[in-house]
C-alpha cells in the first residue's frame, strides 16, 4: 500500500546569499563526468562548511544548495542558500533570514580565503566573525562561531573536493569578492564517526606536561593531564614546523602552555562515546629548573 508520507520532503526556506562555483575546464578535452562529479563534491563541501557555520546557532539547521543557474564556456554554477528545519519562530522572519544569509556568505568567504591557515590564524578569523554572530535580530544572544577543529575539518572537506578537479581552475565567487581554490593533493581525512548524538565542546588555556613528543610529524603528542596519559592533536602547524626544525628543544617533563579545544561525544543516554583534545596554539614552553647538586 502506497504511503504518501514516504514521498514527503522537509520544507525548505530560502535565505539571502548566493554564491557561484566556476570550474574552467578544457573544452573538448575534459571528461564531462569528471567535471560534473567534481562540481557535486564542491557543492557538498560548501553545504558542509555552511553546516559548520550554523552549528553554534542551531545544530538542527540543514543547509541546502539550490540551483539557480548553470552557465557555459566555463562551468559556472549559481547556488542560492536555503535551510531545512528552521525553528517556527523564525519561519516568517525576513530579518533573521537576511542576517543568516549574510553570515554564511561572509563566513565562507573569510574561511576560504584562509583555507590553508594554521590554527591560531583560523582562530583569529573566527574572532572577527563574533560580532556578526552576535548581531542576530530580535535580541537573540549566545550565538558564537564554531570551534577551530570544526572549521579545520570542514575546510579539509573543501580541499578534498578541490583535489578531484586536477588541471582545472576553480573559483568561488561571492558578493564580497572571488576566492580561487589552489590545486592541491587530497588531505588524509579521518573517517567520520557514525551517529553521534551530542557533542559538548570545552575550550581554554591549560598546561600540559609532555610525556612523548611526536618525532615523526604525525601531529599527535602524548601529554599528562589530570595525572592521566592523553593523546592530543597539535593543530598549531607553525609551532610544529619550528619544533621539527629544532627551534624548540622539548624533553619529557617539560610543560606546554596551550590554548585548547576539547570535544566530547555522548550517546542519547549520556554515555561518553569519544573524546578529542586539540591544541589550537602553543603559547609557551615551560622547562623545570635544573636542580643544584648537594654539596
Amino acid at each position: 500500500m502506497h504511503n504518501p508520507a514516504m514521498n514527503r520532503q522537509l520544507q525548505i526556506e530560502s535565505v539571502e546569499g548566493e554564491i557561484s562555483l566556476v570550474i574552467e575546464y578544457q573544452q573538448g578535452k575534459s571528461e564531462a563526468l569528471s567535471v560534473l562529479a567534481g562540481a557535486m563534491l564542491l557543492i557538498k563541501a560548501m553545504d558542509a562548511l555552511d553546516h559548520c557555520l550554523l552549528s553554534s546557532i542551531d545544530s538542527g539547521l540543514e543547509p541546502v544548495s539550490i540551483l539557480n543557474d548553470v552557465q557555459h564556456s566555463s562551468l559556472k554554477v549559481l547556488l542560492a542558500r536555503a535551510l531545512r528545519k528552521i525553528p517556527d519562530e523564525h519561519i516568517g522572519s525576513m530579518d533573521w533570514k537576511k542576517w543568516l544569509g549574510a553570515l554564511l556568505v561572509k563566513g565562507k568567504h573569510r574561511l576560504l580565503q584562509n583555507i590553508d591557515a594554521d590554527a591560531p590564524e583560523l582562530r583569529g578569523v573566527l574572532a572577527e566573525l563574533e560580532a556578526d554572530y552576535k548581531a542576530a535580530p530580535g535580541g537573540l544572544v549566545g550565538y558564537t562561531p564554531p570551534t577551530v577543529a570544526q572549521v579545520r575539518e570542514a575546510l579539509d572537506g573543501v580541499t578534498l573536493a578541490r583535489a578531484s578537479l586536477p588541471g582545472q581552475r576553480v573559483t568561488v565567487q561571492t558578493e564580497l569578492g572571488d576566492v580561487e581554490l589552489a590545486e592541491t593533493s587530497a588531505p588524509a581525512l579521518d573517517a567520520l564517526m557514525d551517529g553521534p548524538q551530542q557533542t559538548i565542546t570545552n575550550s581554554g588555556i591549560e598546561f600540559f606536561k609532555v610525556k612523548a613528543p611526536d618525532m615523526l610529524g604525525a601531529a599527535q603528542w602524548v601529554v599528562m593531564r589530570n595525572n592521566r596519559s592523553t593523546r592530543v592533536d597539535m593543530l598549531h602547524q607553525g609551532w610544529l614546523d619550528a619544533y621539527h626544525a629544532r627551534q624548540h628543544n622539548i624533553l619529557p617533563g617539560d610543560s606546554l602552555k596551550c590554548r585548547f579545544e576539547e570535544a566530547v561525544v555522548y550517546d542519547a543516554l549520556g554515555n561518553e562515546l569519544d573524546r578529542k583534545l586539540s591544541v589550537v596554539e602553543v603559547l609557551a614552553v615551560i622547562t623545570p629548573p635544573v636542580q643544584q647538586p648537594l654539596l
